[in-house]
């Protein structure tokens, strides 16, 4: 590890944030809407839970929540746009619906046979029938073409607009063809031997009507050319089970991708080194593997320039979409949608009827766009209260990972990102970097090795604690980084990847003061401040004493059934599949010191789900009762 000579480049940002003036003001003129990086400003955030999509949205009319974290569906949309009772804001997602094609298994294995998959996915019926033009946007690549991305869509890379007769051209040349007259597609080697095809293992969503009504149309097609199709539409988890766990036993998967500020993922998804079919949740579940666009994709992501990762990328997404390892069909448009009103919840009297205030309808997320963003959870409140009330905020699934080093879905980010902070964050609405943890940082070169490579230093925020009044300090932020590297399935292993030393017991970071961090990096990146800026922060007084590679087993929730934290909210309460229930946390450095509407009870009412759960706990328990009188095995 050579900490050499270092020199200063242009490439300095400072910025300062005035304590006393903390508003970010949308770029666009006609834009009235601002955010406050003080909060949260209600006391309690509950997460409430619901099986499917139909139930979160009765709940939503019902006024049992507050806001969905999924956009409007169109008959949703066509029932509530006259509603008083409800504010509309017009959607800007950049996400991913796709089809994974598993080139581990075959036929799907073969690319000629993905090209012919491709081409039988039925675009225009699914956007008029399904989409009715308004839920989402048709993609041709697995970039978006709106003008924000517009520099780094390839307009050369192939594209598989709907043909069945080419599909059918394809699928024959490849030896593909129904060689018995028994009304299904066989496979004639090359030398000679027919083989038969096996259903193709289709899994589509049953919790997402748009990805259940995709993959039905394209099964359909599937068929009708010959090839044999087992289509399962099943919730999220069986999904799940066979489409990210081993032995990924599926062909064909209807995925969903982001939202997402910058192209990295990328890399992490479909570099060949995230390829590992030997371990469960494996980034790359796919198994797409290919040299050329490893090349690629490693040159963008460690582009010393804008120029370099441009051209880079191009030629790696060429790549991709010639040999078709999933399938772009459609982003996330549409609407979101809350509450414009407090509900009348018992005990909560104080802010019945009062308006909704504070939620911004973000584009730039740091989970989700629209009005169901990390930027609500902070900015909520009922009408001129500083601070008071709840928000209830409903979501189609249980967390899968309530561990912050192992967050992998969408749910897992909710919590993560009220439970813990990261250095920076990016201005919802144009998308900037601005400080979080860290109030300022500079991005210089040094010397490794007589090569440039990147180092960056944050400086923190002096008055950062962590929820049981400990310090957080540069030393939280150094074995953080080191932690995520080490530890066993973490997501951020590719955000800490590069920095210098990374692999040894001494990683190159510097901390020559409490509040100060040098990190760097044995390679010179345009993204460095994208990757570690990103990674949330763990406290080195907790996670010290949880070996990395048990970091599930051990994780600090699994053993105390709590997490020690540093962001906006801590932990209250939590009923598995029903709720999590967050407090406002005290120690949070931006939190609000300010006199609430005096109430009877600030915390939410949830005596009907206790109920609810010792009814179904005594129901369960007379039933155990009478399987064993009877002598009868008990069918699941």
């Amino acid at each position: 590890m050579c900490k050499g000579c270092y020199r200063k480049t242009p490439l300095i940002l400072m910025l300062v944030v005035l304590l006393l003036n903390l508003t970010l003001t949308p770029t666009q003129a006609e834009e009235e809407e601002t955010v406050d990086l003080r909060g949260p400003r209600v006391n309690y955030l509950q997460l409430i839970i619901y099986p499917g999509y139909d139930q979160e949205y009765q709940a939503f009319k019902q006024g049992k929540i507050d806001v969905m974290d999924w956009p409007l569906s169109y008959e949703s949309w066509q029932e509530l746009q006259n509603n008083p009772d409800f504010v509309i804001e017009p959607l800007t997602m950049w996400d991913s619906y796709c089809l994974d094609l598993n080139c581990l298994n075959w036929p799907t294995s073969d690319y000629r046979f993905r090209k012919a998959v491709a081409y039988l996915v039925p675009y225009e019926k699914f956007y008029t029938d399904v989409l009715h033009a308004f839920a989402g946007e048709l993609m041709d690549s697995m970039v978006w073409s709106e003008p924000e991305w517009s520099e780094w869509y390839n307009p050369e890379a192939p594209k598989y607009w709907y043909d069945p007769n080419l599909a059918v051209q394809i699928l024959a040349d490849a030896g593909y063809q129904d060689w018995d007259d028994d009304g299904l597609l066989e496979w004639k080697a090359p030398n000679g031997t027919i083989f038969d095809l096996p259903p193709l293992k289709y899994y589509a969503r049953e919790d997402d009507p748009l990805r259940e009504a995709l993959g039905k149309l394209h099964a359909a097609e599937l068929e009708a050319v010959g090839i044999p199709v087992a289509l399962y539409v099943v919730d999220k988890e069986v999904c799940w089970q066979h489409a990210y766990c081993m032995p990924y036993d599926y062909h064909i998967y209807t995925e969903g991708l982001g939202p997402y500020n910058n192209l990295l993922f990328f890399y992490d998804y479909w570099h060949s080194q995230f390829a590992d079919p030997n371990i469960d949740w494996a980034w790359n579940n796919v198994f797409f593997m290919n040299d050329t666009y490893d090349y690629w994709i490693t040159r963008f992501k460690y582009a010393p320039d804008l120029e370099t990762a441009k051209y880079a990328f191009k030629q790696a997404l060429a790549v991709m979409m010639d040999q078709v390892p999933l399938i772009p069909v459609y982003h996330s448009a549409g609407v979101s949608a809350y509450r414009k009103y407090y509900g009348h919840h018992s005990g909560e009297e104080a802010y019945w009827d009062m308006p909704w205030k504070g939620f911004p309808n973000v584009k730039f997320a740091v989970v989700t766009a629209g009005v169901s963003d990390w930027w609500t959870f902070l900015n909520a409140h009922p009408d001129d209260v500083q601070r008071g009330g709840v928000l209830r905020f409903g979501m189609l699934s249980e967390l899968d990972h309530v561990n912050p080093v192992t967050q992998y879905s969408t749910w897992d980010m909710f919590l993560a990102s009220a439970l813990y902070g990261t250095l920076i964050l990016r201005d919802p609405f144009t998308g900037e970097h601005i400080p979080y943890f860290a109030k300022d940082w500079t991005i210089e070169t040094w010397n490794n090795e007589g090569e440039n490579a990147t180092k960056i230093t944050f400086h923190l925020f002096e008055n950062l604690t962590w929820s049981d009044g400990t310090p957080l300090t540069s030393a939280d932020v150094a074995f953080t980084m080191k932690y995520v590297y080490d530890a066993a399935g973490s997501t951020f292993y590719p955000y800490v990847e590069m920095i210098d030393g990374i692999d040894t017991d001494i990683p190159h970071i510097e901390t020559p003061d409490s509040h100060t961090v040098t990190i760097y990096f044995s390679v010179q990146s345009i993204w460095f401040l994208e990757m570690v800026g990103f990674v949330p922060i763990l406290p080195k007084h907790v996670w010290e004493n949880i070996p990395p590679e048990q970091v599930e087993e051990q994780g600090e929730y699994v053993t105390t059934g709590n997490l020690t934290c540093s962001g906006p909210y801590v932990i209250a309460g939590h009923q598995p599949n029903e709720w999590w229930l967050l407090r406002a946390n005290p120690y949070f450095f931006r939190y609000i010191q300010a006199e609430e509407v005096e109430t009877p009870a600030q915390k939410p009412d949830i005596t009907p789900y206790i109920v609810a759960a010792v009814i179904v706990v005594v129901v369960v328990a007379a039933a155990v009762v009478l399987v064993v009188r009877r002598r009868k095995s008990r069918a699941a």
